[in-house]
Parts: C-alpha cells; structure tokens; sequence
C-alpha cells in the first residue's frame, strides 16, 4: 500500500504529543495501524502509561544471512514527542496542520514528525519493492526525546524487546549500524550552490554547577560579600577563557567543500563552534550572600570527555577558592564524514533534484544541539542526521528559528521531496535493486 505522505504528516501533527506529558502512544497506534496493514512484523513497548517506542522490522534476505557480505542493520529513527506550543502566539493553530499556500503549519513539522513520516514511506516502499536485502531494516519511532529520552530511546536501550521470534538487548540493534535520525536535511546557500547539511556528529552536551562560599562570614547574622565577590571573578574567568579545541574530519570536508564561500552569520558561528569547547555561565543564584552558586552549560568536541572537563573545573575551583560538581555530561560522537552511507544520500538528493554535484552537495557538520544521536556514542553506529526538503522551503537558518519555535512549518512539496530522498537511499542501502 503506497504511503499518503502529505495527509500522514498533518495526521500527526493534529494528535497532540507536547512533552509533558507526551501520550505518545495515540499517534505510534496510527503507525503501528499502517505497518500491520502492510504485513510489517512490530511491536510497541510500553515504557509508561501511554508512553512507549515502536519497533518494526525487514529482515535480512535468507540468502544473506549467513553470508560473508551480509551487512550491518540500518536503522530508520525518530522521534514524535514535540515542544509545547503557545496558540496565541502562532500564524495558524499549533495542532491543526492548516494548510496555507502550500505550507502546513504545525508543532512537529520540522521536529521531527516529517521525518517520521519520511522513514516510513521509505520503510514501506522497501517491503514493496521485492529487493533482496543484505542486511535487516528497522524502523523506530520513539517517546521522551524533547525531555531527555528517559522514556524512549534511553529506555529502549536499557532494556530488552521481543520481535516475532526473537528477543535483544536494544545496544545489539544499533551496535555497527548506519543510523538515519534528525537534525539535518536543510540546505545552505553558498558561493552559488546548494549544500545539503547531514549532521554526522554531536558536541558532547553538559551542566556543571560551581559553589562558592564565603570565607569571612561569621554567621547567619554577620554574613560576607567576598564569595559574592569571587563568584563574580569566577564568572569573568569563564567567559575569557579559551578552552582546548581540535579541527575534526568533519569540519576539514566542511571547509575544503565550501572552498572559501561567503556563510550566512549563523552559519559562520556555527563553524567557530565546532572548532572549540565551550563553557558558558547560564544561571548564578545564592540563598544568602554567604554562598553562590554559578551554573554553566558546557559543549565538548567529540574527543574531549569527563576527564578533561574535570581538569579544567578543579582548575578554576583552585583559582577562586569554591567547589564543583558536573551535573550532567552526554558524550559527544563523530561519524565518517566520508562513509558510502553518505555517498547514498548524496546520490538520491542528486537525482531526485534532478542536479549534478557541481549544483549540488551533501555536507556533514557537527551540531551545537543534543539529540537521541548522542546515546549511540559507544556503539560504533553511524549517525546520519537526514530529511531533506528543497532550499526554496526553507534553508537551514529558517529551519533552527522555527525548531522549538512560533509557526513552525513545511511546504508539502518538501515532504514528498524528503520521502522520494529517502525512499532511493534506502533501497540502495539495503540492497540492489
């Protein structure tokens, strides 16, 4: 049964799944609905009342099985839990998917409810096709992702799951995988081409927190300035320090590729970001003068891990008197920038553009932001974030202010696009046609 991409997407976006609380599982029925429709073994996993992940999988031709070139699975993820939304503040209702010269508006058209529908069409057209594949096809939608993923993608990695006949840990479906997740697909505009941003890898994301008490104090009664004081310094510390950076693979094709060409400013800044670690002062409170707290959110290349950053916060506690804890630290990952799983997308984006490299490129970057990418980090999987829409739509700057943001919105020329895309890259990499 061919997929109805359009009316799917604005399915979706009408089944309200802001996080909290989520009720995710009303929409993953909708999708669980169509799989068995198309004979598709899946299943859903509960991972809280009305919340859970769904799992559906094409296995591995028979004539590969056992085969020496029999490949690693690919992995189609994503999520459909959204970002809270205010009506008042939106052209056209958050979660209604109206639809306006062409454009649907909605919470979840860009993040990342397109790309759902995208990995399902391509999924669907797979099983269609009579393709002998070389390896086993998954497709995963997911919970939670927008609150940390406790109860998505985290979970399913935690824990087992029960396929047809077989049950797994859920590292051993990602271990060595290519994975195609979110965060790219957006195109650039520079030096009179188009550049297909793919996100191959993530800064590790991070929140320290540093304490800083007040030496003189005597009491509650008699307390002290001078912690204040330091905590101050501190915070001046932070911000002209330089921390280490490293130039990444990906970041060497992403400037060769260019070849000099004029970047927005945005994407200027984002070039810098991904030469650096980053710590920045987000918060300083204090109950009293006689202790303050200093919070910071840190970015690490992928490379740069825990002990570094210890190094570097025992270092600073050292100078101003005051101690630290890291609340929080995911770990940064980089993909091949040069993989042939990326070779496939290019090719699809081409063709389907109907264009030739010199019109056009796919280009790997590493993002600012955190997403399910980052749980992946030890299981040599690679993650290729990937639903493409045409550059008229939107360019990447366009698509960062409408993520989390007002009147969020795709052309529905984009999501036929971004499905044709993925359907061909797809069958490519799961098998020859």
């Amino acid at each position: 049964m061919e997929l109805e991409p359009v009316g799917l997407l604005k399915r979706l976006i009408r089944i309200n799944t802001t996080n909290p609380p989520g009720n995710e599982k009303q929409l993953l029925d909708v999708l669980r609905e169509l799989l068995e429709q198309n004979h598709i073994e899946c299943v859903f996993q509960e991972t809280a009342p009305g919340r859970g992940n769904l799992l559906a999988w094409l296995p591995v031709d028979p004539d590969f099985r056992n085969r020496a070139d029999a490949q690693t699975p690919l992995v189609l993820l994503s999520h459909v839990d959204v970002v809270g939304a205010q009506p008042e503040q939106w052209k056209l209702p958050p979660f209604e998917a109206q639809e306006e010269d062409g454009y649907i508006y909605g919470r979840g058209s860009v993040d990342t409810k397109q790309l759902t529908v995208m990995e399902l069409a391509a999924f669907l057209s797979l099983q269609d096709s009579g393709i002998k594949r070389k390896r086993d096809v998954y497709f995963l939608a997911t919970s939670d992702e927008e609150s940390g993923s406790a109860l998505g993608l985290s979970w399913f990695l935690e824990h087992e799951i029960t396929l047809g006949d077989r049950t797994f840990a859920g590292t051993e479906l990602f271990r060595g995988s290519d994975v195609i997740s979110e965060g790219g697909g957006f195109p650039i505009l520079a030096g009179g081409r188009e550049y297909y941003l793919c996100e191959s890898g993530q800064k590790g994301c991070g929140t320290v927190e540093f304490t800083v008490p007040a030496r003189k104090a005597k009491g509650v009664f008699f307390g002290s300035g001078d912690g204040m004081e330091r905590a101050m310094s501190l915070v001046r510390d932070i911000g002209s320090r330089t921390l280490a950076g490293r130039t990444l693979d990906t970041v060497k094709l992403f400037e060769s590729s260019l070849g000099g060409a004029e970047l927005s400013p945005m994407m200027k800044k984002i070039l810098t970001a991904m030469k650096k670690n980053t710590m920045t002062v987000t918060m300083i409170e204090g109950k009293s003068v006689n202790e303050v707290r200093v919070i910071c959110d840190v970015r690490l290349l992928p490379g740069f891990g825990r002990e570094y950053l210890e190094k570097e916060l025992q270092e600073l506690a050292e100078k101003w008197d005051c101690t630290w804890k890291i609340l929080s630290l995911g770990e940064g990952y980089e993909s091949s920038p040069e993989s042939g799983f990326l070779e496939l997308l290019e090719k699809a984006t081409l063709e389907v553009l109907g264009k030739t490299k010199e019109d056009a490129q796919v280009l790997p970057f590493v993002s600012m932001g955190s997403s399910d990418g980052h749980f992946l980090a030890g299981l040599a999987a690679g993650v290729y974030g990937y639903s493409p829409v045409y550059a008229w739509d939107m360019t990447f700057d366009t698509a960062v202010s409408m993520v989390h943001g007002v009147n969020e919105r795709i052309h529905r020329d984009s999501v036929v696009f971004g499905c044709r895309v993925l359907t061909l890259a797809v069958r490519r990499a799961a098998g020859e046609e």
